[in-house]
């Protein structure tokens, strides 16, 4: 389990999705955009299937990649909560 200290001490530029961060990381993968409003996760190798998050003034835009496809699937929400969830699900179904 990823410590309140590291969060803080992350590298990410939204701490919002620090945890979420650890998560990538422990799975593989990199952050290949990493500015306040827009984060981007990929995985060596697989550059093109990306886990995009944007963050704009009234939603967060998420977008996943599809397995076995090369299409993205983009929803959005309105909690960085409901956000990171929904994120960290993708990811393990997208890897296992």
């Amino acid at each position: 389990m990823l410590s309140s200290e590291s969060v803080f001490n992350s590298s990410i530029a939204n701490k919002g999705f620090a945890i979420l961060e650890a998560t990538f990381k422990e799975n593989g993968w990199h952050l290949i955009k990493n500015e306040p409003n827009w984060l981007s996760f990929s995985k060596l190798g697989d550059e093109t299937s990306s886990f995009d998050i944007k963050i704009l003034s009234d939603k967060i835009v998420v977008s996943v990649p599809m397995k076995n496809s090369c299409y993205q699937y983009v929803t959005s929400f309105k909690s960085y909560y409901e956000a990171s969830e929904y994120i960290e699900q993708r990811l393990f179904d997208y890897i296992r």
